[in-house]
């Protein structure tokens, strides 16, 4: 008897969970859009680079649509403005020769469709990259390599960094920036997370890494730790968000003038 009563509660029960279905359906107030403007300039010769776009819809596909047709000028601190040139690329806009020079400030200007966005950034001085080598930890998943970066931080100032780490040609989403708030003077040894802990993410025997490692100034510090905590939806923040902009003018993203410096390795 007690069996059949127990067998009763199954059946009500699934005959319960399955009168609970119901198909909801979501709708997603759709944002006005916005320019976004990915706006470098490196001490290296040629390595002014602009990327134009506009935001999109959550529904849509996560490519990169360039916008044409805009006037895109960087100006030193002398006054010399340089105007960077469309490439065959929609929507990208680069300089064959210009670089920029540790301790300046650089100005961008943007116009597109009637509207205008500026930006200014400060290239800091060279922070010296030490070495870039393999490193074991022994985390949830078993032994796993990272990439380990060296570097003597200067004392007495701040100082603002960002991480890009490359694997076999390409890149691995981390986002990495820190500030010298515990480090100020020190001999750092950063390691390289990546954005996913999945198999995949692995260094395994002959990959090859490169890593090129960025002294940048506060607002482009803020800029990519925003991204990290908050536009992915991180653990400081409840929802993602947009990160926090250097651009005036109603356009998102940041224009960063840094130094670059690269080594590459070979994981044994």
């Amino acid at each position: 008897m007690n069996q059949f009563k127990y067998i009763l509660m199954l059946i009500a029960g699934a005959i319960f969970l399955s009168s609970c279905e119901e198909v909801i359906d979501l709708k997603l107030d759709t944002a006005s859009e916005k320019y976004v403007v990915e706006a470098q300039l490196t001490n290296q010769i040629g390595g002014a680079k602009v990327l134009i776009s506009k935001t999109k819809s959550y529904s849509s596909s996560n490519d990169f649509v360039g916008i044409s047709g805009a006037v895109v000028e960087i100006e030193n601190q002398q006054g010399v403005v340089t105007r960077l040139n469309e490439s065959s690329n929609k929507g990208v806009y680069t300089h064959l020769t210009l670089s920029g020079m540790p301790g300046q400030t650089y100005r961008l200007k943007i116009v597109v469709s009637g509207q205008t966005f500026t930006s200014s950034s400060v290239m800091p001085a060279i922070v010296p990259l030490e070495d870039v080598y393999p490193y074991e930890l022994n985390l949830f998943d078993g032994p796993r390599l990272f990439t380990q970066v060296k570097y003597k931080d200067p004392a007495g100032v701040k100082n603002f960094y960002r991480f890009i780490e490359y694997k076999n040609g390409v890149y691995t989403k981390s986002i990495i920036a820190a500030n010298d708030e515990f480090t100020n003077g020190r001999t750092v040894n950063q390691t390289i997370f990546p954005f996913e802990f999945t198999e995949e993410s692995k260094l395994k025997k002959g990959d090859k890494i490169k890593l090129e490692f960025l002294t940048i100034d506060e607002p482009v510090y803020k800029y990519w730790f925003s991204v990290d905590n908050g536009a992915q939806g991180g653990s400081d923040s409840a929802a993602p968000a947009n990160p926090v902009s250097n651009i005036k003018g109603g356009a998102i993203g940041y224009f960063s003038a840094h130094t670059l410096q690269t080594k590459e390795y070979t994981v044994q």
